[in-house]
């Protein structure tokens, strides 16, 4: 029942999710990049010239986590992906994940903006 607030920036075009996180030096705490894709499918990440460490929360078009990849390497590109079909990726810092116990199962919400699947 713990609610977790994190302030995002939104990746909604295709230059957006390009770009990402890349050439940040730090990540403020409580704060990350939302992804939005139009329609769900297994999407993939790499950190070429990402900087910091991240933790990538795959969410499902039901709102619901469908994985995570816990402190993804920064500079590689090595795919990161959960194999499991997402329409939303929230990037925060690594650690995020665990210190907050969001796994799989856990809900999302957005509000203040409108989202592709938004009911």
């Amino acid at each position: 029942g713990l609610t977790v607030r994190v302030k995002v920036e939104i990746a909604r075009t295709p230059s957006e999710r390009q770009r990402g996180l890349m050439h940040r030096e730090g990540l403020e705490k409580g704060t990350g990049m939302l992804f939005l894709f139009d329609e769900p499918e297994v999407q993939v990440f790499w950190m070429k010239n990402t900087l910091i460490p991240l933790d990538m929360i795959f969410i499902g078009s039901d709102l619901g986590v469908v994985g995570v990849v816990e402190g993804a390497e920064p500079l590689t590109l090595v795919p990161r992906t959960v194999s499991v079909p997402s329409q939303y990726v929230l990037e925060v810092e690594g650690g995020f994940a665990a210190a907050h116990g969001v796994g799989a199962g856990t809900k999302a919400r957005f509000v203040g903006f409108e989202y592709p699947g938004q009911g």
